[in-house]
């Protein structure tokens, strides 16, 4: 009787010990730790400006398929929040431009914001960051909300905090690269005067104070667009390109904002890359397919690779690739509805793994004692998919000259054959940089030399 005594005792104590290991352990994963630290994964920006999109619950298994690290969305919308209920992504939500100035000046209103968009969410969809505004600063037309920018990302804090999840849920804004009056050299990098004191100084502050991050919308694209005769197409895409002891621009345009962010004295703060992309068509000569495949891929492996950059080495940097679809409604250039990674149909526009992309860059390309060939698969009926397949691999990188007439390949002159080529050629050139032996479902791996 006293040892079935003792045991019971034991068997409370020990079922009491693991409980609280468990809801520590779930504490931990609901938000008491950096969500970024905890997932070392690539994000994906979720923009919905178009009329032809599917339903968020297939946009998040198109996220799961890419193997993306979280989400970021432009709004706090319930449909996509529900959709994203364990999904086990976290979630980046937005305090829309035209609901700052009402949250800044009134702490009611930012209360019922944090009510009505988190609380009933949260936890079970993993809201991880709120970002108040998006390129506030970038727009003229609303001057008169930049000195109120701050003062909401306060409030949002303390809203935050009244329900105890101020050290879960960080809160931060995006700035694009116009808020800065010098970006080169990058050890020049300032912030343009009307907002460096009024508004940068006590944005920083206030992301250090609350150990938040500092995001930065920043694209290669678009600098290298503006002045293709000086900067060097390889330079923004990850090639060998150097400039000024650089060997990309995302690297450059990053130290930038780090030596502008030190000249006012937070040189310290963290910093994250809220939006970044490559359009693949529009009014640019360098908007195509293969070089949106190269830049978001290459990005990849850097970033996942924690190299950080010259002025903050061997770091981690969240990143949200920009964009999960092509948005049909989105105005401006052609340019500007052409980001996507995927049509709005499902399709991919180009195969890439955000986690593969890791072990490949960090392991290398190595000699393996089994070879493998990327080929086409013999039971494929779908003619139009091979023979795009075969386009894509082609425009992207592949070597086709010797399957035009005439090479040394060029027999035997069917698509499968030819597809076969083009794929292996492509995919033997870029599966160190994360590409996938897929093309669309029209691929396999073999071991069988072809």
């Amino acid at each position: 009787v006293i040892m079935d005594s003792l045991r019971l005792r034991w068997s409370a104590s020990a079922f009491r010990l693991l409980l609280l290991l468990y809801v520590g352990i779930q504490f931990m994963h609901a938000g008491g730790a950096d969500p970024f630290v905890l997932k070392n994964g690539i994000g994906i920006n979720y923009g919905r400006v178009a009329d032809n999109l599917p339903a968020p619950s297939k946009a998040v298994e198109l996220m799961k398929s890419i193997n993306a690290g979280y989400v970021k969305i432009y709004d706090a919308d319930s449909q996509v929040l529900r959709a994203l209920s364990n999904s086990s992504l976290p979630v980046v939500i937005t305090v829309k431009n035209e609901q700052v100035a009402g949250i800044s000046s009134s702490i009611a209103s930012s209360d019922k914001w944090v009510e009505t968009n988190v609380v009933p969410y949260y936890p079970l969809t993993k809201i991880c960051v709120i970002m108040v505004g998006n390129e506030i600063l970038s727009d003229t037309q609303i001057k008169d909300v930049w000195p109120q920018l701050v003062p909401a990302m306060e409030n949002i804090h303390s809203s935050l905090a009244k329900k105890k999840l101020e050290s879960s849920i960080k809160v931060t804004t995006s700035v694009a690269m116009d808020a800065f009056a010098s970006s080169y050299p990058p050890s020049n990098g300032s912030f343009r005067a009307d907002i460096a004191s009024s508004v940068m100084q006590p944005m920083l502050r206030f992301l250090n104070t609350t150990d938040s991050y500092f995001f930065l919308d920043v694209y290669p694209f678009f600098a290298w667009n503006s002045d293709p005769a000086n900067i060097s197409l390889e330079y923004a895409l990850f090639g060998q390109a150097t400039e000024d002891g650089y060997s990309n621009m995302l690297d450059a345009q990053l130290d930038a904002a780090l030596a502008a962010m030190a000249a006012l004295g937070y040189g310290q703060v963290r910093i994250a890359i809220s939006e970044t992309g490559w359009p693949t068509k529009g009014d640019s000569s360098g908007a195509t397919v293969a070089n949106a495949a190269r830049y978001n891929t290459r990005l990849a492996a850097k970033l996942l690779s924690n190299a950080g950059t010259p002025r903050r080495p061997n770091t981690f940097i969240p990143t949200f690739i920009f964009s999960l679809f092509n948005e049909n409604n989105k105005p401006g250039a052609a340019t500007e509805r052409n980001w996507g990674i995927f049509n709005p149909n499902g399709t991919p526009l180009y195969a890439i793994d955000l986690a593969a992309a890791k072990t490949n860059y960090t392991q290398g390309v190595s000699k393996s004692s089994n070879p493998q060939w990327c080929v086409a698969i013999q039971e494929a009926s779908n003619d139009s998919a091979l023979q795009g397949a075969l386009d894509y691999a082609c425009g992207a990188g592949a070597d086709c000259s010797a399957i035009q007439p005439g090479g040394t390949c060029y027999q035997p002159d069917t698509l499968s054959s030819h597809a076969s080529y083009a794929m292996n050629s492509f995919w033997q050139k870029a599966k160190s940089s994360g590409a996938t032996c897929n093309f669309n479902a029209t691929a396999t791996l073999t071991t069988s030399d072809p």
